[in-house]
């Protein structure tokens, strides 16, 4: 999938001109609650596909980060957020591995790309031996994922699986998932967007956040 394809069009087109309304500061402290225990502080922090940098602002408080994304329009806007963080243009496959970081961070950002396989193993040479990574994506199984993917206009969504696939393949290219919940979301005609976590109704819920570690 060609870069020019996440360009501003995308984004407006996808969020409607609403990106920052559906990107709410709780969203990403909700990921942080999430993370931070299997973090040190100032750990190095890598967020891939950073968007406008809505999850690095956040991330700064605790960690060493840096951030980069395909969408050369997303780079610009979250370097004018956050001028005194690395953030740079590339596609997943071809970031250079100079760096090892402690995390990687994934947020609705592989379930666009083909070869899984080959992403999820380039992740693997990103982090150092005892690294963790931390997806999350969209699932596609229960009665509430068929509803989710008739609503689904996002073309660029070319992995439309369960979350038990997802558990599958990341133990099939060498993680060890150490912690698994359910994501509940949704915007509400332009007015609010619900997003939390939850550990019950992991099992039926829209979207999953996914914590592997590195074997």
């Amino acid at each position: 999938m060609g870069k020019d394809v996440f360009e501003q069009k995308y984004f407006q087109k996808i969020y409607n001109n609403s990106y920052d309304k559906r990107n709410p500061n709780y969203k990403f402290k909700s990921y942080l609650h999430q993370i931070k225990p299997f973090l040190k502080k100032d750990s190095l922090l890598l967020d891939i596909g950073c968007a406008y940098g809505s999850f690095l602002k956040e991330a700064k408080k605790s960690f060493k980060i840096s951030g980069v994304d395909i969408s050369a329009h997303a780079v610009s806007i979250a370097k004018s957020r956050l001028p005194n963080v690395k953030i740079w243009q590339s596609d997943l496959q071809n970031i250079k591995g100079d760096v090892q970081y402690d995390a990687v961070t994934c947020f609705d950002v592989i379930e666009h790309i083909p070869n899984i396989h080959e992403a999820l193993q380039h992740i693997k040479s990103l982090l150092k031996g005892d690294g963790i990574l931390i997806i999350t994506v969209p699932v596609y199984d229960t009665i509430v994922g068929k509803i989710v993917e008739k609503l689904d206009k996002d073309p660029t969504h070319v992995h439309k699986n369960s979350r038990y696939w997802w558990l599958s393949i990341l133990k099939e290219e060498g993680y060890k998932v150490i912690s698994w919940k359910g994501i509940w979301r949704y915007y509400f005609k332009n007015i609010f967007y619900m997003h939390f976590i939850s550990l019950l109704t992991k099992s039926f819920t829209p979207a999953i956040i996914l914590i592997a570690k590195k074997m």
